[in-house]
């Protein structure tokens, strides 16, 4: 492993926490510039700029602070260290407001490499601690051969709203003058402070504006949810871009938008982005830009494999440009390693004429013809209902592990003291994420409060009988269930905290959070929201509540007839396609991604034969041939 490496692997969050404990930021600074510049051995007397940024550091004060982050005092540090702590010393708060992640070297460079292919102006809108520009940088003079100072002077760009991010980034433009033997000075640098989505670009940049627009954007947008934006940055997104006019958006949809608008006719756009603007309903808007532009050129999508430590969000590199080509490029890797050979391999080309706004499904033209016969029959949400499952939003009051006291009641124990539960009060609770198979339903213990009168007030053709909730008034509930009563009544300040406690005022207050998933009643298939393959469960049952996952009531097709086609190759071939995916191979089965799947017409014979096979292997061939499909069944 290199020196670099090992530098950058060494450390980690808790050594930077460490620092900040006994250190301001800008002193962590000052006293790894000092150590990182008397290391290259350059002369920064003449910089009035890495004069203020050092003017904090101490002898003594370097030695400790890079022994705490480095575990020893190191003969030398690299500049990707330094960059790495910058980014290690964002306040947890301002990450999550501003949607700060550390961006993989290696995603940086394949980027980099897609979109620089000459004397380029380079931007990023986001630059956070500059790792993107740095690199964007050496690369500019591997390919014009021009000096760094000229580089920064010329051709590099950034903004960020965060005066931290934009003053590291100039520090990091610095060092690398600096480790190349040349100083800049603060008229060098075109880094502003700005809120990108709201910066007039041709003001804070004329000479690009003159000139078109700029050659490359790059970068790692933000991602903050429109819950967290405050409200003048809500406005003008909604008022100036096209791409988020559903009303709800996170913030990289509208970067993307910006991206594109900011490039010149011949430039190109380069950024890791959340995987799910292909399918989430909040993307249309932005699928319906894109497509109309023909704007993407190239999509790496790294499926379940998480870039980065510190989100949950799976990723994919998408390149963007003015081209107008009827089609563009799509790969699937494994991981960030496979970049490496990615010349090597064999991108799908996806034509726009094949994708729809409402949700993209990027496949080659023998899966696309396969997905397109399994679609082609009825749509399982008209042959049957695909409901999700009731949402107390306090789980912990509302369900009853069943301790049998007599005949009439549960125990529950609630802050040390017990209280009886009347049965009457109760029903089964299937939580479909702990049920392993059908047969586990027999022996499900779990009963849930249900402060509500149920009556069967009609039957739906095809759909089952229907029952119809209404909160049960306070004097009667306490009447009729003295002990349900006084148990919520113990509980009611952990009520009150539903919504996080932000002042929902639920009438009366023992009310469920939302009052969704009380009126189905008969047989059903469950599947939970996440599973690694098709895992439908066959309940029996007359009424039953659930919760973490959907139910399926069948209308027009038999129920038994439906478990086979929904357990088979079939559905896991559609949903490996079609859904998206999460670490560990798990697939979802949200009712948005099943319910376009279809159900053919089967004869007497036909069910009489699918019924009678009991081979799992078997089915599946059975079932790939009704539907028609170029398909093998693995062993």
């Amino acid at each position: 492993m290199s020196a670099e490496a090992q530098n950058v692997n060494s450390m980690d969050k808790d050594d930077v926490l460490r620092v900040l404990e006994q250190y301001a930021l800008e002193e962590l600074e000052a006293n790894l510039v000092t150590f990182y510049l008397d290391n290259v051995g350059v002369d920064y007397s003449r910089s009035e700029f890495l004069n203020n940024v050092t003017s904090l550091a101490t002898d003594q004060d370097i030695s400790k602070i890079v022994h705490i982050l480095f575990g020893r005092t190191p003969e030398s540090i690299s500049l990707n260290s330094v960059l790495r702590v910058f980014e290690l010393a964002v306040e947890e708060e301002e990450r999550e407001i501003n949607g700060v992640y550390y961006t993989p070297e290696k995603v940086i460079n394949y980027i980099l490499e897609q979109t620089i292919h000459g004397d380029d102006t380079v931007c990023d809108c986001a630059c956070g601690a500059g790792a993107f520009l740095v690199q964007a940088t050496t690369r500019l003079r591997q390919i014009t051969e021009k000096s760094i100072k000229t580089i920064i002077r010329e051709n590099v760009y950034g903004s960020d709203i965060l005066e931290n991010n934009v003053r590291e980034t100039k520090i990091a433009l610095s060092l690398l003058a600096a480790e190349n033997g040349e100083l800049v000075d603060n008229n060098d640098f075109n880094i502003i402070q700005a809120d990108a989505l709201r910066q007039d670009w041709n003001d804070a940049f004329p000479e690009i504006a003159n000139d078109g627009g700029f050659d490359v954007i790059v970068g790692n947008p933000p991602y903050i949810n429109i819950q967290t934006m405050d409200e003048k940055t809500k406005e003008h997104v909604l008022d100036q871009y096209d791409t988020v006019q559903s009303g709800n958006f996170n913030t990289y949809i509208p970067f993307i938008e910006l991206g594109i608008e900011l490039i010149n006719e011949g430039g190109k756009v380069g950024y890791i982005l959340p995987l799910n603007y292909f399918t989430t309903l909040t993307g249309e808007d932005l699928r319906e830009y894109l497509q109309t532009g023909k704007y993407v050129s190239e999509i790496v999508d790294f499926g379940d494999t998480l870039l980065f430590d510190d989100a949950l969000t799976y990723t994919a590199i998408s390149i963007f440009s003015k081209s107008s080509k009827s089609s563009f490029d799509y790969i699937k890797v494994d991981s960030v390693d496979d970049l490496n050979n990615l010349p090597d391999r064999d991108f799908i080309d996806i034509k726009y004429s094949s994708i729809d706004s409402e949700k993209w499904r990027l496949l080659d033209e023998d899966e696309f013809g396969n997905i397109r016969k399994i679609e082609s029959f009825r749509p399982l949400d008209e042959v049957s209902g695909i409901h999700t499952g009731i949402a107390t939003l306090k789980d912990s009051v509302y369900i009853v592990d069943a301790v049998d006291l007599d005949s009439e009641y549960f125990t529950i124990t609630y802050e040390g003291e017990t209280y009886r539960i009347e049965k009457e009060i109760t029903e089964e609770l299937v939580k479909i994420s702990t049920i392993e198979a059908s047969s586990d339903l027999k022996h499900n213990a779990k009963r849930i409060i249900v402060p509500y009168k149920k009556q069967i007030q009609r039957t739906l053709a095809g759909d089952g009988k229907q029952v119809e909730t209404t909160i049960i008034p306070e004097d009667e509930l306490k009447e009729e269930f003295p002990g349900t009563y006084e148990y919520l009544e113990a509980a009611r300040d952990e009520l009150a905290t539903r919504e996080k406690g932000d002042g929902v005022d639920y009438e009366p207050w023992y009310k469920y959070g939302r009052e969704q998933g009380l009126e189905y009643i008969g047989e059903r298939l469950y599947t939970p929201t996440y599973s690694s393959g098709p895992k439908f469960l066959h309940h029996e049952t007359e009424y039953s509540l659930f919760a973490n996952g959907y139910a399926v009531f069948p209308k027009t097709v038999d129920i038994e007839i439906l478990e086979r086609i929904l357990n088979s190759k079939v559905m896991d071939y559609y949903i490996r396609n079609t859904s998206k995916e999460i670490q560990g191979d798990f697939q979802c089965y949200q009712k948005n991604f099943i319910r376009k799947f279809s159900v053919p017409e089967f004869s007497s014979s036909e069910k009489d034969e699918l019924i009678s096979l009991s081979d799992q292997k078997e089915i599946d061939q059975y079932l790939i041939k009704k539907y028609g499909l170029s398909l093998e069944v693995s062993n």
